[in-house]
């Protein structure tokens, strides 16, 4: 899969999971280790979100051919 595809479905991927109707399932009044559940997932999916964009940043400069 190229990687121009990858990011895309990436992008599709995280987009969606910072929609609304994902958003209201954690969006409950729990506490997960005394944080938040929306705040918490807020966290693993911005967290995610920097390590693909990581991942494919290090991806791409050992693929460079100069």
């Amino acid at each position: 899969m190229r990687r121009q595809e990858l990011l895309g479905i990436c992008v599709l991927l995280f987009g969606a999971l910072l929609c609304w109707p994902l958003l209201s399932i954690p969006n409950r009044p729990v506490l997960v280790a005394g944080v938040p559940a929306l705040v918490l997932y807020l966290f693993v999916v911005w967290s995610a979100i920097v390590g693909v964009l990581l991942w494919a940043a290090r991806r791409a400069r050992t693929d460079d051919p100069s």
